[in-house]
């Protein structure tokens, strides 16, 4: 009997291991829908860019898979007044060295020209994708409240939506 209690001991133990690491490597922070707020960006450090490039960490394709998974940016965009308060200046392309394994996202886009889809209650927001330190290149990808997703190749002239 004290065999088979031992065993199931042992195996109750490694449960609970299992459970805390599948926790740790798959929450989130935010547990709410998309909402009319721009995505909250957390004061955590800032990744380091040599533990991965903030290159590769801004392919469209890992930024679209995060958000649509957890409906926020990766905690690695701040928005431009976030770095403008900590030395940014963008005339400068000063943000890697400012704010190293951090690229600009989160703020709100206008839609002025009427580009992109509208609906009553939609809002878009702007992150910048394929970055590669510096000054920020032409490429961005805009996302609504609503869960829209598009990008830009070329500075807002033409946008291509992101299928699923």
């Amino acid at each position: 009997m004290k065999r088979n209690t031992l065993g199931i001991l042992v195996f109750c133990v490694l449960l609970i291991i299992v459970g805390i690491v599948f926790n740790k490597m798959y929450s989130t922070d935010d547990t709410s829908a998309i909402s009319t707020s721009p995505p909250a960006t957390t004061q955590s450090k800032p990744v380091s860019s040599s533990s991965v490039d903030i290159d590769q960490l801004t392919r469209q394709d890992v930024v679209v898979s995060y958000l649509r998974k957890n409906d926020r940016l990766p905690d690695y965009y701040v928005t431009k007044q976030q770095a403008r308060a900590q030395g940014w200046n963008s005339r400068e392309g000063n943000l890697c060295s400012i704010l190293p394994g951090r690229a600009i996202g989160g703020d709100r886009f206008s839609n002025r020209e009427k580009a992109l889809p509208t609906a009553s209650g939609r809002i878009w927001f702007e992150a910048d994708i394929n970055y590669r330190c510096g000054h920020r290149g032409a490429e961005r990808l805009l996302y609504s409240n609503d869960g829209l997703i598009y990008v830009t190749h070329n500075h807002y002239k033409n946008f291509t939506e992101v299928i699923r």
